[in-house]
C-alpha cells in the first residue's frame, strides 16, 4: 500500500493532508449535530406549550435548561424576554428570536467551508497528478522511444493513482457536505417554526 502511495508522486501527500482535514471535519460535525443538537424538538415543544399556556414561565425555563440544541436556545431567549418584561411585546419577542437564531447559524455552519474545500480541491489535485504523470510519461518516451513500455507504464501509473486517490477523498466529502448542509437547513427552519409557534401561544 505504501509503495502504491509513493508511486503516485508528491501530490499524494497533499491529497492525504486534504483527506485528514475532511475526515476531521466530518467527525466534528457528526459530534455537533448528534450530541450538541440532540433532543426531539417536537416532543420538547409540546411539553413547553403546556407550561407556557399556564404562564408557568419558570417551569418552562427549567425544561429548556435540560437541552442545548439551537431551537431550544431560541425558545429559552424568548422565555427570558417574557420573564423580564413588564408586559408581553410580540414585536420584541420576534426580534429576540431572530437575533438568537442569527447567532446560532455560525455554530451550525462551523468548518463547513473546510469540507467544501476538500470536496472541491481534491479531485483537482488528482487531475493535476494525472496531467503531470502523462507529461512525465511522454517526456521519457521522447528520450528513449517507444521500445521500453515500462517507461510509459510508470508515468501512466502515477496519473491513474492520483486520480483514483483524489476521487476516493472527494466523493465522501461531497456526500457529507450535502448531508450536513441539509441538516443546517433543517435546523434553521426548525428554529423559525418553533419560535413562531411559541410566540403565537404567548400572543393569546
Amino acid at each position: 500500500m505504501l509503495e502504491i502511495f509513493k508511486s503516485g508522486g508528491p501530490l499524494m501527500y497533499l491529497i492525504a493532508a486534504l483527506s485528514i482535514l475532511g475526515f476531521a471535519v466530518i467527525i466534528e460535525r457528526f459530534i455537533y449535530f448528534f450530541v450538541h443538537e440532540r433532543g426531539n424538538t417536537d416532543i420538547i415543544k409540546e411539553e413547553l406549550k403546556v407550561y407556557i399556556e399556564k404562564r408557568d414561565i419558570e417551569r418552562a425555563q427549567e425544561l429548556c435548561t435540560l437541552y442545548n440544541n439551537s431551537s431550544i436556545i431560541v425558545l429559552k431567549g424568548i422565555l427570558e424576554e417574557v420573564e423580564y418584561a413588564h408586559e408581553i411585546n410580540i414585536e420584541n419577542l420576534e426580534e429576540k428570536a431572530r437575533e438568537i437564531a442569527l447567532h446560532r447559524i455560525p455554530s451550525l455552519e462551523k468548518n463547513m467551508w473546510l469540507l467544501g474545500v476538500t470536496a472541491t480541491v481534491t479531485p483537482l489535485v488528482g487531475l493535476l497528478g494525472t496531467v503531470s504523470g502523462m507529461i512525465i510519461a511522454f517526456r521519457e518516451i521522447a528520450k528513449v522511444g517507444t521500445g521500453n513500455p515500462a517507461v510509459l507504464a510508470d508515468g501512466i501509473s502515477q496519473a491513474l493513482i492520483t486520480t483514483a486517490a483524489g476521487l476516493t477523498v472527494a466523493i465522501p466529502a461531497v456526500i457529507f457536505y450535502n448531508f450536513f448542509n441539509r441538516k443546517i437547513e433543517q435546523k434553521i427552519n426548525e428554529m423559525e417554526k418553533v419560535s413562531v409557534e411559541v410566540i403565537n401561544i404567548l400572543r393569546k
